[in-house]
């Protein structure tokens, strides 16, 4: 068994101190004195660690442990777990994202314990990561419940304000204490709660609260005072002493021998071997009575400053000068152990105001003692049987250590407490003066001290990170802590347990006493859970018909693209083509596959993958689709602006193809910055149901959606294609008037008009998004990319490609009319009706529909026009007129 002790004292503090600790040594992987040994200790869950002692067994969860049936999940990591701790199966990773809490460990077990019950409520019922803060690294101390080390270190400071000042400053505690760590800063400790303050820091929370640092207090839930105590073993041998009226009904003289020859003056260790022992302590030294009072002489200071400790030193009072009323018939005095002047205790005022001739002896300033000091004395008292005086507190495990035994604490009764005896108390400031007489105080404020309840104190920036989170997204944690309220009965329950274990003291024991009273009264902890907590996630249901509709939609546009494109190139040399420009018409037909390729991606499974696709797929998509319409009429609407003003131009295709192109990189380019600084990734999105899971709580619904950290992308994209359809319409408000076979203005005024109302839709479809299931958004955009697939097909290629077919078809029944009659056998029903209407209309020679009849005076010619630098034969016919004399070369163009 590893023992240690250490004892700290701090000017204004109630000092910080590590008991005797005993931890439970093994032998790893021996089969007797191993992890089975560490489970018959302790319980089941602890096993032997590398460093031979037992480990927690509560390192996977309190609830987990005592109640597995009930409570099978793992309590959430915390910062202080290290990066195994989810290997190992000691903790889990909150599913909710919630802000690590960081609760203010102080200096008395009742404050101690409530952080530990405090800490047990959020990790394991809430899933909020939950640390206690020390006020030194992790590493030097710890008070964490599940610390694998069962560590139980006391606060160096009982109210540590500026922890919850840092909070204040630095809502984030782990990021902020990482990031000074980082930079190589002093550890600077950080807290959002502080579980306990008594009435002796109203002023501080008032001023606090005021400044806007901490929120207005709550109750503990637990009734605290401060009292002057006898044990029962001094009362029975002087009853008067239960009350201030039977210290002092005597005269003066006489009461000041009562009180000095009753309470005598604790010794140190060092004191008792240097001035009581003939021989420095070197052998056991015991008293009249047989008990052995020095086992050995201190090992070092330490042991030297105490009072009482184990089985070495069990104390020794004396009668001092100060008790020699002989020598100070007027001074003499007893003895009263009391805090330092850093507690809430008017010792002092009282005793002196109210005739009670004590004063103390201990090193504070006040002639206080430490917390620990208090305690050897107290044990001392009761081991050597010596009267003490005592001022102490309740709830504290210190006074059911010694319930029903003759070292019960009995309360002195004392003045009862009044408004204007509070109104007058000494300050901490005054308590700690080094003028006797400034510490004192008034008479007035020498009355006992009140009971009162004990506040929790949040900071406020804990609050508002709390409330400003959306509502699927608020921590219990606030709530929770707020609804906690813990009574001093319980605690004394817990001390009394904890006392009875005397298995581990100052590691195991504690932790086993709060488990088993939260395993006790587990629906008293479920009644702190609030309302609508603890919740559960669900994944988003999605529609299948309507997505894989969307999608089947999708597929048919990319079909239909496909035949539309085998179409055109086939129709390639008819004239509403060439006018049209094949090459540009396979680009837009090459962006609407694009965009049906992205069509299919919107609803689909989401990963970065398909996330990066169809932002790519949608944005080429509409750049190939609208790029080459815009620089084709640009180019068009350039050529006939200039021949309205008789100037000659001409139009350099390559340059169109390089503008184009031009437009095409820089969008590339844009799309590849995206996806290299940010981008498109598979997000999580989660919506608060009204919906109620098995315990009560709410159920939030969790789906998953394409987004990156910036939404600037999105809106430079969403900028770019509004920009696009501008310049579109435009181009097509001025190229109204061009020569129809060029004139492309009202298809494509009609083409943006519905680009605009689609691009319109998608906008306010993922505007109002944030009201509607992610898979729905994407299904809908899918199905308006869809339609803006088969309006650009509809609109623009269809009547173009119609008019194609009936010119080719033309142009077959005039040269079967050229060649001579065909046999009827060799002719379909369609050719016999075309091949009629065209003998009858050739029989008709001065019918205008006659487009070759020499005999009519004139004749049909071929002209050749210059479209893109060739000249290409045309189908349009002129008429020549024809004189009666073959060799005339007048002709008169019609």
């Amino acid at each position: 068994v590893l023992f240690f002790a250490l004892l700290i004292s701090k000017e204004n503090t109630s000092s910080n101190s590590f008991f005797a600790s005993a931890l439970i040594t093994c032998t790893p992987n021996d089969p007797r004195s191993g992890d089975s040994y560490c489970v018959e200790t302790y319980r089941e869950g602890s096993y032997c660690t590398g460093e031979g002692i037992c480990s927690n067994p509560f390192r996977t969860g309190c609830l987990h442990n005592v109640l597995p049936d009930h409570f099978t999940k793992l309590r959430t990591c915390n910062s202080y777990d290290d990066a195994n701790a989810t290997g190992r199966g000691d903790c889990a990773i909150s599913r909710f994202d919630y802000d690590e809490v960081r609760i203010l460990n102080q200096n008395w077990e009742g404050a101690m314990f409530s952080s530990w019950i405090m800490q047990i409520v959020l990790s394991e019922l809430l899933d909020v990561p939950t640390t206690i803060e020390t006020g030194k690294p992790n590493t030097e101390a710890s008070m964490d419940f599940y610390d694998p080390g069962l560590g139980f270190s006391y606060h160096d400071a009982a109210y540590d304000w500026d922890a919850l000042h840092t909070a204040f400053e630095h809502p984030d505690c782990e990021s902020f204490q990482d990031e000074r760590k980082s930079n190589g800063e002093e550890y600077r400790s950080c807290a959002h709660v502080l579980p306990e303050a008594w009435n002796g820091q109203n002023k501080n929370i008032a001023n606090d609260v005021q400044e806007g640092l901490i929120e207005p207090t709550t109750g503990t839930g637990g009734v605290s005072k401060l009292s002057w105590y006898v044990p029962i073993f001094t009362a029975r041998r002087n009853s008067k002493l239960l009350s201030y009226i039977g210290m002092t009904e005597n005269a003066g003289s006489e009461n000041r021998r009562l009180m000095a020859s009753t309470f005598l003056r604790p010794q140190t260790w060092k004191y008792f071997c240097e001035k009581v022992s003939l021989d420095n302590c070197t052998t056991p030294y015991y008293d009249d009575e047989g008990l052995l009072i020095a086992a050995r002489p201190p090992s070092d200071q330490l042991e030297e400053a105490k009072y009482f400790s184990t089985d070495s030193y069990h104390g020794y009072f004396a009668a001092t000068k100060d008790n020699d009323c002989d020598a100070n018939p007027f001074n003499c005095t007893g003895h009263i152990a009391y805090g330092p002047c850093g507690w809430s205790s008017f010792a002092v005022s009282q005793a002196h105001y109210l005739g009670i001739h004590v004063k103390g002896n201990g090193p504070d300033p006040a002639g206080g003692y430490s917390y620990g000091q208090m305690v050897e004395i107290y044990k001392a008292a009761n081991y050597t049987k010596n009267n003490v005086l005592f001022v102490w507190w309740t709830p504290d495990p210190t006074v059911q250590e010694f319930l029903g035994t003759d070292a019960e604490f009995l309360r002195v009764l004392l003045p009862s407490p009044t408004e204007e005896c509070m109104q007058a108390r000494t300050t901490k400031e005054e308590r700690c003066s080094m003028d006797p007489t400034i510490r004192l105080g008034k008479e007035e404020g020498s009355c006992d001290s009140e009971a009162h309840s004990a506040q929790k104190v949040l900071v406020t920036s804990f609050k508002k990170r709390t409330f400003d989170a959306d509502e699927a997204f608020h921590s219990p944690a606030y709530d929770a802590i707020e609804n906690i309220k813990i009574s001093d009965i319980h605690l004394d329950y817990m001390f009394r347990s904890w006392y009875k274990q005397n298995t581990d003291r100052w590691n195991y024991d504690p932790r086993e006493a709060v488990c088993t009273w939260a395993a006790e009264n587990i629906d008293n902890l479920l009644r702190y859970v609030p309302e609508s907590h603890p919740r559960s996630f669900r994944m988003e249901e999605q529609n299948k018909p309507a997505m894989y509709g969307a999608m089947v939609t999708a597929l048919i546009c990319i079909v239909l693209v496909g035949a539309v494109s085998i179409s055109t190139f086939f129709y390639r040399k008819e004239k509403v083509m060439v006018y049209a420009q094949p090459t540009f018409l396979y680009m837009l037909l090459v962006g609407l596959l694009f965009l049906g390729i992205g069509a299919i991606l919107l609803p689909a499974n989401v990963s970065q993958g398909t996330c990066i696709a169809k932002e790519w797929f949608v944005l080429l998509g509409y750049s190939l689709q609208l790029v080459p319409l815009i620089v084709k009429v640009a180019a068009i609407n350039k050529l006939f602006q200039s021949a309205i003003k008789y100037k000659r131009v001409s139009i350099d295709t390559k340059k169109m193809y390089m503008a184009v192109g031009s437009v095409t990189i820089v969008i590339s380019i844009f799309l590849l910055i995206w996806t290299v600084v940010d981008p498109p990734d598979r997000q999580s999105n989660r919506r608060l149901t009204d919906d109620i899971n098995g315990d009560g709580g709410q159920i939030i619904e969790t789906e998953y959606l394409c987004r990156s950290d910036s939404a600037a992308w999105f809106a430079i994209s969403y900028f770019y294609q509004f920009m696009l359809l501008i310049a579109a319409t435009v181009l097509a408000f001025q190229n109204r008037n061009v020569r129809q076979e060029f004139n492309d203005s009202s298809r494509l005024a009609f083409i943006i008009y519905a680009h605009s109302m689609l691009l319109l839709l998608r906008m306010m479809v993922v505007y109002f998004g944030s009201s509607l299931k992610a898979n729905l958004v994407a299904t809908i955009t899918s199905y308006l990319l869809s339609a803006d697939i088969i309006q650009t097909l509809a609109i623009y290629f269809v009547p173009k490609l119609h008019a194609a077919r009936t010119l080719s078809e033309r142009s077959a029944i005039s040269t079967s009319v050229s060649m001579g009659p065909l046999p009827d056998s060799k002719l379909s029903s369609v050719e016999k009706i075309r091949l009629n209407a065209a003998r009858k209309s050739s029989m008709d020679e001065c019918s205008p529909n006659n487009i070759n009849c020499p005999k009519c005076g004139y004749r049909s010619i071929q002209q050749t026009y210059n479209v893109d630098g060739d000249d290409i034969p045309k189908v349009e016919q002129k008429k020549e007129e024809l004189t009666t004399t073959p060799n005339t070369q007048d002709r008169n163009e019609e």
